[in-house]
């Protein structure tokens, strides 16, 4: 063997060993690294980040690297690596007996393996799940949703922005749409090639499939070549593996280096994105909260939907100014529904519990229709290395740690809350100003009998359309209503009529069936109390008509109101309908000195159900006419085309002519008051 052959072999062998020593040596430091957790869980102190302690290491790292012949730019940029990895060993040990923690998990991506997605969440989970995890890949981000929604899976990871390409907007239709929490997020670098099979030119390309998304970021590249046809594929790894059952050389995919070696393909390009620096963010998804540790850098996102006035958005913004807060992301998204108005997306630095923040949060739910919190999770967009910069001068105090309870106040008077409030029902408009009469059937017991309902409350001046769905009755042998299918009559009758639908929800697991078909939620007096339901409804981006319980006092009625504004959902409408007392001359006594008291107290619209409260058809329309002159704004009443057919509270329900009457008596009242019908 010749010398020089013999020094090239022993070079690499001792570069081997050398290898094998710096993979061993920093296992060590990571098993280091985990004890310093376990110290500071125990203490309940120290925070994750300790700058102070990382310029030290960078000192010495330095001083070393530089006293050996090595660049102190190369020992600084390996050191972050370390450092980043060794900040997310800490936040499970820190987390303590977070049984989510300490299981095996079931992860689901949209694609398939080698594909962005899975890469991705297979670097988030190994720090996150000390026990390991399964990933499955789908091949629709609904499908993903809706395995996470059944329990079929823990956790899913999906994207939801790029850096070149943009918002991910049917992730953010999803996040809308599903009760879902963000509990982490992954920032991955993109890489793409252009990959064909074994042997092929790039010459000979002449279609090119890959996800919508990668064609988007690789377009410019794409343009220089002549006669490409883009073919949209599910995934960018399944356009890799869709080649190796092509016939066509002429097919290539777009994707990664490693999803194209893993199926043998050629790569043609690399790094073939039109922006150098190429990222996505993914959300691990998660069906319950999981709220991390106070010291550990983290991010707050929340979804909110004003009211559609000016200058609403700059005071939202304003308040997360005066608060200190720092926003990383806003985003407005249509609400199909409402043309011209928007949903905002925003991600805020910090923890949702922090005094600063929770403050905050709390300001803006009164300047909001709806706000959702959709999670506080570790912060990873954010370079935590500012500090390990030559530059970087003055250190950063570290984080204190927050508080991670804070007291959620009871309901405020109307002096400390904004001032009287409107919003929309589909396209009427309820509240402050307005005088709204919401009519229809006491339940929807046929197609026909709907359809011939709202026609008749409409020509007669009603402006939203009831209809119970799901019936609750004192009797179990009473008409329980027509369920789901009822719903559909009720969606056709208003749809027709042009009219915003109304119905009464009576369970969680009903919510989103009901929130398909109908433009607001009716929680009655029997649920008043059902706290679960309203937590729930508080949820949604859909108004709440919630009726006061037959024996509640009116803070009782206000706190039952409050489960759902703190929940996030400001679009509540009060409703009287009548209490429980000694009298029983009528159903209920119906208490119209509460409609005053309700608007001295809060800024929520009030109407009032005569129905209800008088049991009688003769009794309805006097009740209806001095609840509009004690100054509410609206009613809603029960009207039949068919009274005497009617299969519940056929006693009560308005008949045709009942209607011209009622609104015949209640229109000079409402034109003295200055209000809009």
């Amino acid at each position: 063997m010749e010398p020089k052959l013999e020094t090239l072999i022993a070079a690499r062998q001792e570069i081997d060993e050398t290898d094998r020593a710096l993979i061993r040596l920093l296992a060590r430091r990571f098993d280091a690294v985990r004890t310093v957790a376990s110290a500071k869980a125990e203490s309940g102190e120290k925070p994750v980040m300790d700058n102070d302690r990382e310029r030290g290491v960078l000192s010495a790292w330095i001083r070393d690297a530089e006293s050996l012949g090595l660049s102190a730019p190369f020992a600084r940029r390996i050191l972050k690596e370390i450092l980043n990895h060794s900040r997310r060993l800490q936040e499970p040990v820190v987390e303590g007996g977070n049984p989510v923690r300490t299981r095996k998990v079931k992860v689901g991506y949209q694609g398939v393996a080698g594909s962005y997605s899975s890469q991705a969440s297979a670097h988030l989970l190994a720090t996150r799940s000390v026990q390991g995890a399964e990933f499955i890949g789908y091949p629709m981000f609904l499908d993903v949703v809706e395995a996470l929604q059944t329990g079929a899976i823990d956790y899913g990871f999906l994207p939801i922005e790029n850096s070149i390409g943009g918002a991910i907007a049917d992730v953010n239709r999803l996040l809308i749409d599903n009760l879902l929490h963000i509990v982490d997020e992954e920032v991955w670098d993109v890489d793409h090639v252009l990959a064909a099979r074994k042997g092929t030119r790039l010459e000979e390309i002449k279609v090119v499939r890959s996800h919508p998304a990668a064609l988007v970021q690789c377009e410019g590249y794409l343009r220089g070549m002549d006669e490409v046809t883009r073919q949209p594929w599910f995934d960018t790894a399944g356009a890799a593996e869709s080649l190796l059952e092509e016939a066509d050389r002429s097919v290539a995919a777009i994707c990664s280096e490693e999803a194209a070696r893993a199926r043998g393909l050629d790569i043609l390009a690399t790094s073939i994105a039109d922006q150098e620096r190429n990222e996505t963010r993914f959300l691990l998804l998660a069906r319950d909260p999981e709220v991390p540790d106070a010291r550990v850098p983290s991010k707050t996102s929340l979804v909110f939907r004003l009211n559609h006035h000016e200058g609403t958005l700059a005071h939202a913004l304003g308040i997360f100014s005066s608060a200190g807060a720092n926003l990383t992301r806003i985003e407005s998204r249509p609400l199909p529904a409402t043309p011209w108005e928007y949903l905002f997306f925003v991600d805020v630095e910090g923890h949702q519990n922090a005094p600063h923040l929770a403050k905050a949060l709390q300001e803006l739910r009164g300047s909001c229709n709806h706000l959702r919190v959709l999670g506080t999770y570790p912060h990873r967009t954010r370079s935590q290395e500012a500090h390990l910069e030559p530059e970087s001068v003055v250190a950063e105090p570290a984080p204190a740690p927050l508080v991670c309870e804070v007291r959620q106040p009871e309901p405020e008077p109307v002096s400390d809350r904004p001032s009287r409030t409107s919003f929309k029902v589909g396209s009427v408009v309820v509240g402050e100003g307005n005088f709204t009469l919401i009519a229809g059937p006491c339940a929807v017991e046929s197609r026909q009998q709907i359809l011939d309902g709202a026609r008749m409350v409409r020509a007669a001046g009603a402006t939203i359309l009831r209809g119970g769905a799901f019936k609750p009755r004192t009797s179990p042998y009473a008409f329980q209503g027509l369920g789901l299918e009822g719903l559909k009559f009720l969606e056709e009758a208003g749809r027709e009529n042009e009219m915003p639908t109304v119905t009464e929800i009576l369970t969680i697991e009903d919510i989103f069936a009901v929130a398909a078909k109908v433009d607001m939620f009716q929680v009655g007096a029997r649920n008043m109390h059902n706290f679960a339901l309203l937590k729930e409804l508080g949820k949604m981006d859909k108004p709440v008509l919630l009726k006061r319980g037959m024996s509640a006092t009116v803070k009782e009625f206000l706190l039952a109101a409050e489960y759902i504004l703190h929940g996030g959902n400001q679009r509540v409408i009060l409703c009287e309908r009548g209490i429980r007392t000694f009298e029983t001359s009528t159903r209920a006594t119906l208490d119209l000195a509460c409609v005053p008291v309700l608007k001295r107290l809060t800024h929520l619209p009030v109407i009032v159900d005569p129905s209800h409260a008088a049991g009688e058809r003769e009794l309805v329309i006097p009740l209806a006419l001095a609840a509009a002159a004690v100054g509410a704004d609206g009613l809603i009443v029960e009207a039949h085309p068919n009274p005497e057919e009617a299969l519940c509270d056929k006693a009560q329900a308005l008949t045709r002519e009942d209607m011209g009457v009622l609104v015949a008596g209640l229109r000079p009242i409402v034109e003295a008051q200055g209000k809009k019908w």
